[in-house]
């Protein structure tokens, strides 16, 4: 034997040795092992879940567009250990679902709480236009008032004892009509609403009448992908100079917006797997 041979074959002897510890000396169902190495270096840990046929545990994070892609998913994914949280707030209404499939068991036992499915509600954009729209501050000239009529039409409701959406429409057409018009009188009418006579500057004989309703309604959406809710809404108007303004005040829009949220969240608990809970409230971290 050579004297390199003797030396390579001494070192061998005497330096550490990396060894696998305990009972995880193999490979195992986690893909998972320890080893104690020499010291002054570091004990790592190797994790072969890579190599593993599917991971070891779910996770995700889903976020759903609408209720049921999110009661399809809760279907799809629930173990007995599912909970699902809705956060509600009475004040502004915010609404929102976390599914967590891997919450804490029934028995107290741990979850890692790692698969998570969320679905948030968006208010539609008919919701969006008439509430933002809302109120004096948007009051607009009469032809920009009546392009949003106009705009909108589809969304007037046919209720009894309100202006339809052709009878609106008429009105919306008759602003149009009238826009160049100062306006010469304002009458109340017994049956309801108010006419406007206008006349033209350039011919004083020639008037024009429009009747206004006081009262109308509309029939749309709260949230995406949801129905339709009826909102009534008052005319309102100001006129200085000749020149008339037009805005409108939807009647408790708020009482509105409370009752779709409150139905989606009753339409989620009646969707859910049997056995699975919607608690009200969240679930976050512990806080030391």
């Amino acid at each position: 034997m050579s004297d390199q041979e003797n030396l390579a074959r001494t070192l061998a002897d005497v330096l550490p040795k990396t060894v696998m510890v305990g009972a995880l000396d193999k490979t195992n169902a986690d893909g998972v092992k320890l080893y104690a190495v020499p010291k002054g270096t570091e004990l790592k840990e190797v994790d072969l879940e890579r190599l593993l046929p599917t991971p070891r545990r779910a996770k995700l994070y889903a976020q759903m567009a609408e209720p049921d892609s999110f009661l399809a998913y809760v279907q799809r994914h629930h173990t007995d250990n599912t909970v699902v949280w809705c956060k509600f707030n009475p004040q502004t209404f915010a609404l929102s679902f976390c599914a967590v499939f891997d919450d804490f068991g029934t028995k107290g036992a741990p979850g890692w709480r790692g698969h998570m499915a969320e679905y948030t509600p968006e208010p539609s954009a008919e919701w969006k236009v008439w509430t933002a729209n809302n109120g004096s501050e948007k009051a607009k000239a009469q032809i920009e008032f009546a392009l949003f009529l106009e705009r909108h039409e589809t969304d007037i409701a046919a209720v009894e004892g309100m202006p339809s959406s052709l009878q609106m429409m008429a009105m919306a057409t008759a602003f149009e009509a009238n826009s160049e018009k100062r306006v010469k009188s304002v009458v109340k009418l017994q049956g309801g609403g108010t006419r406007l006579d206008f006349v033209d500057d350039n011919d004083a004989e020639t008037e024009a009448t429009m009747r206004l309703f006081e009262r109308f309604a509309v029939g749309i959406p709260v949230f995406w992908a949801g129905p339709g809710y009826r909102v009534d809404a008052r005319l309102k108007y100001r006129h200085g100079s000749g020149k008339v303004v037009f805005w409108y005040e939807l009647l408790r829009a708020d009482r509105v917006h409370e009752a779709a949220a409150k139905e989606l969240i009753e339409r989620v608990r009646g969707g859910l797997p049997a056995g699975t809970p919607l608690l009200m409230g969240q679930a976050a971290a512990h806080r030391t």
